[in-house]
């Protein structure tokens, strides 16, 4: 399975693991409140993604008509890639993709990961540790409500990679641009999912059983 096989697949799985239409929750998405398409019944009052207190929805519609709830991105994580991906793979094929690079998200995005479609947990993988050594000047100002986690990345800092068993090669068992046989001195490239243009470089520290880095600074490979 190619690299882009398993980034469908991905999306693939993270819609079918976030949609559960049996124990809603009052207030924003939480406890399963993800509709497919326009529902005009999948809709609370809470506070939205653009910082607006009223009438929030989950359903697909809300990133066209921007009144989702605020936490929709980590509720309904498969609906929402789903949607931002066409766009993303427009400006992905004007910047490029760098050869081997790992491509990776926020760690928040690993909810629907958690167990399979029977509902058994999934092997956990492994992770990464890695010390940034260069970012481009896009990752800073990123603003939109997918992308805001690109903000917290620096030059200098330790951050953890997860490598997950949706985003592993079959027959290699590891994620793209791990780095897990490079050498320590060796200069490794990453991409962000949902901004192309946000890219850097680190250096391998060591692997690791599970990711120990603060939430801003742990991320998973996809």
């Amino acid at each position: 399975m190619d690299f882009t096989d398993r980034l469908g697949f991905f999306l693939d799985m993270m819609g079918l693991l976030s949609v559960d239409q049996s124990a809603f929750a009052e207030g924003g998405c939480s406890g399963g409140r993800c509709c497919q398409g326009t529902d005009f019944t999948c809709v609370t009052t809470d506070w939205r993604i653009d910082r607006v207190y009223g009438t929030c929805y989950c359903d697909e519609r809300c990133l066209k008509t921007k009144d989702c709830c605020f936490d929709y991105p980590t509720e309904c994580p498969g609906m929402w890639y789903s949607n931002i991906w066409a766009d993303y793979w427009v400006e992905l094929n004007c910047v490029g993709l760098i050869p081997g690079a790992a491509f990776i998200t926020t760690m928040e995005y690993s909810k629907g990961r958690t167990h399979d479609l029977y509902g058994a947990p999934m092997d956990a993988g492994f992770c990464m540790e890695f010390k940034m050594e260069s970012l481009t000047p896009q990752c800073m100002v990123e603003n939109r409500p997918y992308t805001r986690w690109m903000q917290y990345l620096r030059e200098g800092y330790s951050v953890c990679v997860a490598c997950q068993p949706l985003a592993m090669n079959n027959h290699s068992r590891s994620c793209q641009g791990d780095g897990n046989l490079a050498e320590r001195d060796e200069l490794l490239h990453w991409q962000a999912a949902g901004s192309p243009r946000c890219r850097g470089t680190w250096r391998k520290v060591q692997r690791l059983q599970h990711c120990s880095c603060p939430q801003v600074h742990s991320f998973i490979f996809i």
